[in-house]
C-alpha cells in the first residue's frame, strides 16, 4: 500500500463473529487503486476465534501491521507507517462504539478522511478515488457513499441513495431491488446507509461521533440527521461500486433482538428529534404497519418483540 500526496484515508472495518467476511473484504481492499490509505480492523470483542483467524491471515500477507489488545493501547501508540491495524475492544458496545474507536484512532493518526465500511462487503478496485474527489471538489459534502449492490445479484441495487420520511419514520432505499440500467442517484439524499460512509475529517469536528446509545440500528439515520442539521449534504458517487452480503454483519435479519432494537430505536430517534405531533403520527404508523407485517407472517414472537421495543422507546 504505497502512499502519495493524495488525502490520507483510513478504512474502518468492524468485526463481530465474522472473520471470513472480514478477510474477504480485506482481500478486495488490498487490490484497490487508491494509493494513500490504511485499514483499521476493530474486533468488537467477538466470543469466537475471529481475532486468531484475522491475525493468521494478516501474518501471511506482505503487510506492515500492528496488533493491539485494547483500545487504550491503540490510542497510546505513536504515529507509525503501519498499513493495517488490528485491535480488539474489551466488550461489545455495538456498531457506534466499535466504529468510534476506529474513527478516533484514525483521526489521531492523521486521517484526512475516514471510510466506515461494513465488513460483509467486497469493493471494486476503483471505488475509493472518485468518492474522495467528490469531497475534495465540494466542501459542503458531509458523507458520500457509492452504489451498493447485492453480493449474490451483482447488478441489482441494494442502495443508490436514500430518503427518510419523518411522518412515518420510514427509510427508503432508492431503486432498491432494481437492476442497474444506468439509474442516477437522486440529487437530494436524506439518508445514507451505514454500510459505507466516506466522511471528511472536518465533519467529525463539527458533528461529533456516532451515537453509541443505539447499539445497533438507526444510528446511521441519527448521524445523517445531525450531519444535515449542520448544513452538510449527503451524496452518492456513481463511479463507486460495492457489493454487500446483506444481513451478514448483524447475523439473522429478523430475530427477536433485531426487531426489538429497530422498533425501540426508531421511536427514540423520532421522540428526541421531532415534534410531539410528528411523534404521534410516526408511532401510530410504526405500530400498525409493523404489527401487521408480523401478524400476516403469523409470527407472534416477533410481534411481541416489536411491541416491547416501541414501549421501551416511549418509556426511555
Amino acid at each position: 500500500m504505497p502512499t502519495d500526496l493524495s488525502p490520507k484515508v483510513s478504512i474502518i472495518l468492524l468485526n463481530y463473529n465474522g472473520a471470513e467476511d472480514t478477510i474477504d473484504c480485506l482481500k478486495s481492499l488490498q487490490k484497490i487503486s487508491y494509493n494513500n490509505y490504511n485499514i483499521v480492523i476493530v474486533d468488537n470483542a467477538s466470543p469466537d476465534d475471529s481475532m486468531r483467524k484475522i491475525n493468521h491471515y494478516i501474518q501471511s500477507q506482505p503487510l506492515i501491521y500492528n496488533v493491539y489488545s485494547s483500545p487504550d493501547e491503540a490510542m497510546q501508540s505513536q504515529l507509525s507507517q503501519a498499513e493495517l491495524m488490528l485491535l480488539q475492544t474489551e466488550y461489545n458496545g455495538g456498531y457506534g462504539y466499535g466504529n468510534n474507536i476506529g474513527i478516533k484512532y484514525a483521526l489521531k493518526h492523521g486521517a484526512d478522511y475516514v471510510l466506515v465500511l461494513n465488513n460483509d462487503t467486497v469493493v471494486d478496485p476503483g471505488f475509493l478515488k472518485p468518492m474522495v474527489q467528490m469531497c475534495e471538489d465540494d466542501e459542503s459534502i458531509g458523507i458520500v457513499s457509492g452504489k451498493i449492490y447485492f453480493y449474490d445479484r451483482p447488478d441489482v441495487f441494494w442502495f443508490n441513495g436514500g430518503k427518510f420520511n419523518p411522518w412515518t419514520a420510514k427509510v427508503k432505499h432508492i431503486y432498491f431491488n432494481e437492476k442497474d440500467t444506468g439509474q442516477r442517484p437522486p440529487e437530494e439524499t436524506t439518508f445514507i446507509s451505514g454500510c459505507m460512509w466516506l466522511v471528511p475529517r472536518r465533519v467529525f469536528k463539527t458533528v461529533g461521533f456516532i451515537n453509541e446509545e443505539y447499539f445497533m440500528y438507526v444510528e446511521d439515520l441519527e448521524y445523517c440527521h445531525r450531519v444535515l442539521k449542520q448544513g452538510f449534504t449527503l451524496k452518492v458517487c456513481e463511479k463507486s461500486h460495492v457489493w454487500h452480503r446483506v444481513g451478514n454483519a448483524s447475523g439473522v435479519q429478523f430475530s427477536a433482538f433485531s426487531v426489538h432494537m429497530m422498533s425501540k430505536n426508531l421511536v427514540i430517534f423520532i421522540k428526541l428529534n421531532f415534534s410531539i405531533f410528528r411523534l404521534c403520527i410516526a408511532v401510530t404508523y410504526i405500530f400498525i404497519s409493523r404489527s401487521l407485517r408480523w401478524i400476516k407472517k403469523n409470527n407472534m414472537k416477533l410481534l411481541r418483540s416489536h411491541i416491547r421495543g416501541m414501549v421501551d422507546g416511549l418509556m426511555r
